[in-house]
């Protein structure tokens, strides 16, 4: 008797016990289930919006913003959306990333590899009280240091109240590093949004109408001849005018009249440095205490600064199917881009993965032409295809080195030619005569030259200073070029390349060439381009999320995923047939 009252003792230890761990996991079951209920219903947005324009309070993929360019309901048929921009509202209250803090909603137990992350971030003043609106511009990434090097851009959410939602991908399991950076207040983006942008001219070139067109006398030409800038076209009295209708719409390159020379003799211009510099920073008075070390591109401290992801069965998406299965964010504007695995791109919005190795790559371009016309970043791509295709000659031809060439890569019959775009923020000292607008490309190649023709447009890098009328001016001009030439070339596959950030050496590049700039050219060049027959290749997150400084030249790795993902996309529409 006494036996059994022991046993059943045990026995009813024991069934307490499983009745404990049945409610905790229970508990935790539906701790998990609501918090995703309630992210759901915080991302879930059944308004239909143009792709690219996002709903107020959910302004941006990857930062939030409150400059999203909005298109006017009375766009013109071949021109697309005219981009204009939300006026911001005036902040009172300016966020103090040292008492700004975030916290983990997503419960721990729910952190599985192949799932979404949820961070709140809450912005504080110097006084540590909440702040009333939102208007920050963030960065949120995630990464890992073991030797899978892996990491991923978060989506952020601006609820305007002072908290923002971030978003991460878990793409691999282990323990993760989250890093918030808050990059301007909402001060400094007010000035940039306000002021900055309409505020202009603020480049300057020197101009010299000397006959020298050779390299050799370039070199011993210090002196130049007089200023020139760009303007609307009705403020052009008194100065010598080079107008382009096709590349800058209704503005127009002008030049103080140099003297005892004709306008017709301009020759070589180069950027004025030391006065666009002081024109920068003019812009900026008042405004400038914004953009010191205490506000500009610093970390949160205050919130967990790692996390554990737990493994689970995962694999990643093959097709838009594969969504639901993974619990994808239903919105469009809140999905990962991508992530890095091994210093690999995984792309979560372009998926077709056919494309991957050389010699399908080889294969694709083979008899092909490839033209590139943008900046620098353009060129990155010219200078790296031949090491990404393991093309090992080629002949090389230049008409001023760095600006305007053409490799030629025989065992192939594949050639690359890049332009650089006019207006370039440089202090080399270029003929005036060599800059083509890219408008004035388009309209100049044939129809028999479309047969093997690639096109990639990419220009961004150098256009952060100008004002926002002016450059809306100049990729509307450029996008009714692309509809003139899609007359012609309806088979042509078109490449656009978003913009990404950018190292920034003194305090007044901090806005001069702000990020936050850069991102907004981004966002109007996919949207004004959007529905014209060119793909953009967004590359914000893979850039914002390599582990390494951010620098408007990244390191090759980076170029040649977007290589990648830029042939996978070329090599589809060659197979598959074109489609706008």
């Amino acid at each position: 008797m006494e036996a059994y009252d022991k046993h059943d003792v045990v026995r009813k230890k024991l069934q307490s016990n499983i009745n404990s761990l049945k409610l905790r996991v229970v508990f935790v079951f539906k701790v998990c289930m609501m918090t995703f209920a309630i992210t759901y219903l915080v991302i879930t947005d059944t308004t239909s919006y143009p792709r690219g324009v996002l709903p107020k309070a959910r302004s941006s993929p990857t930062v939030t913003t409150m400059t999203t360019p909005q298109p006017e309901s009375n766009t013109k048929p071949g021109i697309g959306p005219a981009a204009t921009k939300i006026t911001s509202t005036k902040y009172n209250v300016v966020t103090n990333p040292e008492f700004s803090n975030y916290r983990l909603i997503t419960p721990a137990e729910c952190i599985t590899k192949g799932s979404f992350i949820h961070v709140v971030i809450e912005a504080r003043s110097e006084s540590q009280q909440l702040v009333p609106s939102g208007g920050d511009f963030w960065f949120a990434t995630m990464s890992t240091n073991d030797p899978h090097q892996a990491s991923t851009a978060g989506r952020v959410i601006d609820h305007e109240n002072g908290t923002y939602s971030v978003y991460f991908y878990a793409a691999w399991s282990g323990t993760a590093t989250i890093n918030i950076t808050l990059v301007h207040p909402n001060k400094a983006v007010e000035f940039m949004h306000d002021i900055f942008t309409e505020t202009g001219p603020k480049i300057f070139w020197s101009a010299t109408y000397k006959n020298m067109t050779t390299l050799s006398q370039l070199k011993k030409t210090n002196k130049f001849d007089t200023s020139c800038w760009i303007t609307r076209s009705n403020d052009t009295n008194r100065f010598c005018e080079y107008p382009s209708a096709n590349g800058l719409g209704n503005y127009t390159f002008v030049c103080i009249p140099p003297k005892d020379r004709k306008c017709r003799s301009l020759d070589i211009i180069a950027v004025n440095a030391s006065k666009t510099d002081a024109m920068t920073r003019k812009a900026a008075t008042g405004y400038e205490d914004y953009f010191q070390s205490k506000y500009f591109n610093q970390r949160l401290t205050i919130g967990p600064q790692t996390i554990v992801i737990k493994d689970s069965s995962y694999r990643k998406p093959t097709s838009n199917k594969d969504e639901h299965n993974l619990k994808l964010p239903p919105s469009w504007s809140h999905r990962s881009h991508g992530y890095w695995f091994n210093y690999t791109w995984t792309s979560l919005l372009y998926t077709d993965n056919n494309w991957t190795n050389s010699s399908d790559m080889k294969e694709c371009l083979r008899n092909k032409h490839m033209l590139l016309l943008g900046d620098s970043t353009s060129r990155q791509w010219a200078q790296s295809i031949g090491t990404l295709l393991d093309l090992r000659q080629k002949a090389h031809r230049q008409e001023f080195p760095n600006f305007f060439f053409e490799d030629d890569y025989k065992e192939l019959n594949f050639s690359v030619s890049f332009r650089f775009h006019p207006q370039t923020v440089t202090t080399t000292r270029i003929p005036f005569k060599l800059f083509i607008y890219f408008a004035d490309i388009l309209d100049s190649i044939v129809t028999h030259e479309c047969a093997n023709l690639i096109i990639e447009l990419s220009p961004w890098a150098h256009l952060a200073q100008w004002t926002w009328d002016s450059l809306t001016q100049r990729f509307i001009k450029l996008r009714e070029a692309v509809s003139r030439f899609r007359q012609r070339c309806p088979n042509v596959p078109i490449i656009i390349k978003g913009s990404h950030l950018r190292e920034h050496l003194t305090t007044f590049a901090r806005w001069g060439r702000s990020d936050y700039l850069l991102y907004q050219v981004g966002i109007l060049m996919e949207q004004i381009f959007h529905r014209s027959g060119i793909w953009f290749l967004n590359v914000w997150d893979m850039n914002l999320s390599f582990p390494s400084r951010a620098n408007v030249h990244m390191p090759n790795i980076v170029v040649q995923e977007e290589l990648k993902l830029a042939i996978a996309h070329i090599c589809g529409q060659l197979r598959h047939g074109y489609q706008s």
